[in-house]
């Protein structure tokens, strides 16, 4: 059965649903990943500092990730097509604009913009492709393919950015968003509303700021602790405004009525290793490619073009990998591929931190890209699909809302992580004198080393999140899905559902993947 054939009776092109809703991921992925080598050469030419660096980066996505749960909310509203091509025409219009700009602040600005209307395209593509795809086999292979684009366009943006930066300059990477969003804008005519019933859900506006407000106070203490000091005024107040603001996260959404962020779900382990995942797998690649970028170039003396190309082993690892994943989550649930993912993660890491010198042989550092690429193609489509699995499809931009935010998050903190201990460190170790490429290599490896060492922790975690026992992937039935199942069987012979042979549930007391424990979640949860 191929993806096609499974589609909603109402898509007549299902295929072209699924182009649009890679392309814009592809859009988004592509965007900050190719920026990423253009950072020494925007560096120059608009005198940036390091942290000045880590907010062109960390601003579309802190942007996307504190807008991912409105415009899940919106889109389970007013419909996934409408919210889908809002984003799309705003993230182009965002991106005309950034060619355009003139100075550090105004930039800032408009990656902000492009922020917000990728936000609008991710939960938004998500609803689509579940309306579209009816079939759950069809539907997870579906979404296999829309998460693998992430991995392939994000390790492709550095050798596509390296090409233009040295034959175009920093600007064109934003032009080359253009013809992307034209593709996807166009392709929607032929993609029609999706099917899904909408949810009339009250916009939860004091979660919605609260959650920007973490996110943002979050990203501004890691950037600042390495800019002003960690034991400065300004990284302490940010630090304490961090805390407060998370703990009004949960007052606020523990007693709305309708919460934007629903704190039960993540009861289910599956979510929970699905955020896991998703956002752990990010932070190893956008700290890698911050920190590499300025390596590369700054330490080793590569050319933009130079340092792309050196990219490719990662694009190479992740196409392979993503393929192969699917064919592991289709077979045997999403244990299986999220384990070796971390197992990758970690060895990629820990290379990484061996490659950290001035004079180290650069294989090293194409090994461990290969080896990144690999975890990173294999951790994307069953983060997606068990995190779409474990809520009911009528809130599908809700539950891509969810993976999406994380891994937002793990870019931002990647990023401002990865890049503030490695300053922090040379910074330590040169002291009085200024930093050297020694001195950056030396953060370079503690930081590297350090990420090896918390992604063995998180595949322990991960493991208590996707039982053994289960082999194959189901997602969740929740009773609107029961019924619909009931329905069909009726529909096709005639018979009471009740007359089917009815689904074992003596396993309940068991954690299975797609489907939680029995009395687990409340009836406000479900």
């Amino acid at each position: 059965m191929s993806v096609g054939e499974a589609a909603s009776p109402t898509v007549r092109h299902p295929r072209t649903a699924l182009l649009a809703c890679c392309a814009s991921l592809f859009l988004t992925s592509l965007d900050t990943s190719a920026l990423v080598v253009a950072l020494p050469t925007l560096q120059a030419d608009l005198g940036l500092d390091v942290a000045g660096l880590q907010w062109v980066v960390v601003a579309n996505a802190l942007a996307r990730g504190s807008t991912l749960f409105l415009a899940g909310s919106l889109a389970d509203r007013y419909g996934p097509r409408r919210i889908f091509r809002i984003g799309v025409v705003l993230f182009g219009a965002a991106s005309l604009l950034c060619f355009l700009s003139s100075g550090f602040v105004e930039l800032i600005v408009w990656r902000v913009l492009q922020g917000i209307g990728g936000s609008l395209m991710t939960p938004a593509s998500i609803s689509l492709l579940t309306g579209t795809f009816q079939d759950p086999i069809a539907r997870s292979r579906a979404l296999g393919s829309w998460s693998a684009t992430a991995g392939v366009s994000t390790a492709l943006g550095p050798v596509i950015g390296g090409v233009l930066v040295a034959t175009v300059g920093w600007r064109s990477v934003f032009l080359l968003c253009l013809p992307f969003a034209a593709l996807v804008v166009f392709s929607l005519r032929w993609v029609p509303e999706s099917p899904v019933p909408r949810l009339r859900r009250h916009i939860d506006s004091a979660g919605h700021v609260s959650i920007a407000a973490t996110l943002f106070f979050v990203t501004f203490t890691l950037s600042g602790g390495a800019r002003d000091g960690w034991m400065s005024a300004t990284t302490i107040l940010a630090l304490v405004a961090t805390v407060l603001s998370a703990v009004i996260v949960v007052r606020v959404e523990s007693r709305a009525a309708d919460p934007i962020l629903d704190l039960t779900v993540f009861r289910r382990p599956q979510l929970r290793g699905a955020v896991l995942t998703a956002g752990f797998s990010y932070f190893c690649l956008t700290g890698m490619n911050f920190v590499n970028t300025l390596y590369l170039q700054q330490v080793r003396g590569y050319t933009a073009w130079e340092a792309g190309l050196m990219a490719l082993p990662l694009t190479v690892g992740t196409l392979v990998a993503a393929k192969t994943s699917g064919r592991l989550l289709g077979r045997h649930g999403p244990r299986k591929p999220i384990l070796v993912a971390y197992l990758f993660l970690a060895t990629a890491m820990a290379s990484l931190a061996v490659a950290a010198s001035t004079t180290s042989s650069i294989a090293w550092v194409l090994v461990a890209f290969a080896l990144l690429g690999i975890g990173m193609g294999m951790a994307n489509p069953p983060a997606t699909s068990s995190a779409v699995a474990a809520l009911p499809r009528e809130r599908a931009g809700s539950a891509s809302a969810i993976t999406s935010t994380s891994r937002q998050v793990g870019m931002n903190l990647g990023t401002a992580t990865l890049g503030a201990v490695t300053v922090s460190i040379a910074g330590f170790l040169a002291r009085p004198d200024p930093v050297s490429a020694h001195d950056f290599t030396s953060g370079m490896r503690i930081a590297y080393a350090a990420t090896a060492v918390v992604a063995v922790l998180a595949l322990l975690a991960a493991n208590r999140c996707f039982p053994a026992h289960r082999k194959t992937f189901e997602p969740v039935l929740d009773g609107t899905r029961r019924k619909e199942q009931s329905d069909d069987h009726q529909r096709h012979d005639g018979a009471p559902a009740e007359d089917h042979q009815r689904p074992d549930r003596s396993d309940l007391h068991t954690p299975v993947p797609g489907r939680p424990r029995e009395g687990l979640l409340s009836r406000r949860g479900r």
